[in-house]
């Protein structure tokens, strides 16, 4: 079960609070939400983290006792869309063995409206590696980065990487 979609829920923030769009109500999870996870937990429920704030990912990780998922998200450092799982995020995922299901929605994958399946899941090098353009969403200048399930599997490792899609799929 997702914690949030795009709105703050009673229990916990969700990502808008990262854009400054909407304020943090729980700097990640109200006490109740804290009871949630702990019932997940217990009831064998799967957390899944794609539409939280990054403070929630962070409390979440540290609170729960069984890994968690982004159901579908990708990796910041490569598109710098607050749905996506930061560096230090991504740490936590492999010390908690959760895992981490890229998301191939454009906007998530190159930060604009146009992606591949390298950019997702790579063929070699990046399809702006070599071209005169700026990658799309640099977030070490001068690396060129790498397609999300690398940056994924050489941060968290190989076993917290997966394809992920919506419910209703990406169209």
């Amino acid at each position: 079960m997702t914690l949030t979609h795009s709105c703050n829920t009673p229990w916990a923030d969700n990502w808008l609070v990262d854009t400054k769009d909407e304020k943090p109500v729980h700097h990640g999870l109200s006490p109740f939400g804290k009871m949630v996870v702990e019932e997940m937990n217990r009831l064998g429920m799967i957390v899944d983290l794609a539409h939280v704030s990054v403070d929630t990912m962070k409390v979440v990780l540290n609170i729960s006792k069984a890994p968690v998922i982004f159901s579908h998200s990708s990796a910041y450092s490569i598109c710098q869309h607050r749905r996506n799982v930061p560096d230090d995020v991504l740490h936590l995922v492999a010390s908690t063995g959760s895992l981490v299901m890229v998301n191939f929605y454009n906007a998530y994958v190159t930060c604009s409206d146009k992606a591949k399946l390298s950019d997702v899941a790579g063929e070699g090098e990046p399809r702006w590696v070599g071209v005169a353009v700026t990658p799309p969403c640099p977030a070490h200048p001068g690396v060129p980065p790498t397609d999300h399930m690398d940056h994924v599997k050489k941060v968290a490792g190989a076993q917290a990487v997966g394809f992920g899609g919506d419910y209703d799929g990406v169209t």
